[in-house]
């Protein structure tokens, strides 16, 4: 069996994601992948990794779980996702970087189902976009998030290294989430582990949010008109789309945040790049980009 886990991180689309998976729920399901709703999971695999204290789930323990997750006899592969399979928002940050318990966190899920395939999945996020999320999470209390951590600080190269350090044997899938507009249908399908020939719903979710309709109907025709193999060809199109027509808000996200600056901000776009560059090079990782 293989289970899937989509890890957030906070301040993603990770709630869209499983969203437009669970309207493709009854096609996937025909292929053997169950999408169980998050509700009905809440709680349980944090349960059972305190119970295990650091150990391999048992047997009965592994049967008892899927039939929490399942509603069949049988799946092949399972997708996962909660965004506190990496914490509360209030611990995101700390001196010691970013998610500082993300790869005890990653040990317990993999610890779950020790004998099967476990992959896992991450949005990475500029760190002017994840602190405001993490502060809007946290009842807008800036200090209760960052305390005096210097944002020039923040860094996802050395988490994801320390994670993927933490589970060498198991599947470490990363994205940018600036990139989803590009990424979004790869995504959807690779965590499905589905081929780009596979029909799915909601493929050009993020882009209804970033162009309007005349220009959005235009590019589907023109996408459309593609073989479904063409993926770069494809992009191609979206960024001339957005480049023509997407307004420059709708591709901006607007940061307010106590002590930040313009300059601090620009010096966190070059921080950040480069720590993109840095996971693409990690090896171990799958990098999905553009």
């Amino acid at each position: 069996m293989q289970i899937v886990y989509h890890l957030g991180a906070h301040g993603s689309d990770q709630d869209r994601l499983i969203r437009t998976l669970l309207r493709n729920r009854e096609a996937l399901w025909q292929k053997g992948i169950e999408i169980p709703p998050p509700r009905r999971y809440r709680g349980v695999l944090g349960g059972a990794i305190n119970s295990l204290n650091g150990g391999l789930a048992p047997a009965e323990l592994q049967q008892t779980l899927l039939d929490a997750l399942i509603d069949g006899e049988r799946a092949d592969r399972i997708i996962l996702s909660q965004s506190s399979f990496l914490g509360v928002p209030q611990r995101a940050v700390s001196a010691e970087g970013l998610y500082p318990r993300g790869p005890f966190r990653l040990q317990g899920l993999s610890n779950l189902f020790p004998e099967d395939v476990v992959e896992f999945f991450l949005s990475v996020v500029h760190p002017a976009t994840q602190v405001a999320a993490l502060v809007a999470m946290s009842n807008g209390d800036y200090a209760s998030v960052m305390g005096q951590t210097d944002p020039r600080e923040l860094r996802w190269a050395p988490a994801i290294r320390a994670m993927q350090q933490a589970v060498p044997d198991r599947e470490l899938v990363v994205w940018a989430q600036e990139d989803l507009p590009f990424v979004w249908p790869e995504i959807l399908r690779r965590m499905a582990d589905v081929g780009p020939e596979t029909l799915l719903l909601g493929d050009d979710a993020i882009l209804f949010d970033l162009l309007p309709a005349e220009a959005m109907s235009e590019l589907q025709t023109r996408i459309d008109a593609l073989p479904r193999s063409e993926i770069s060809a494809r992009r191609d199109l979206i960024e001339q789309a957005l480049t023509e027509h997407a307004a420059p808000k709708a591709m901006e996200a607007a940061v307010t945040l106590p002590g930040w600056s313009q300059d601090l901000i620009d010096d966190l776009d070059e921080i950040y790049a480069a720590d993109l560059a840095e996971i693409a090079a990690i090896t171990g990782v799958e990098f999905m980009s553009p």
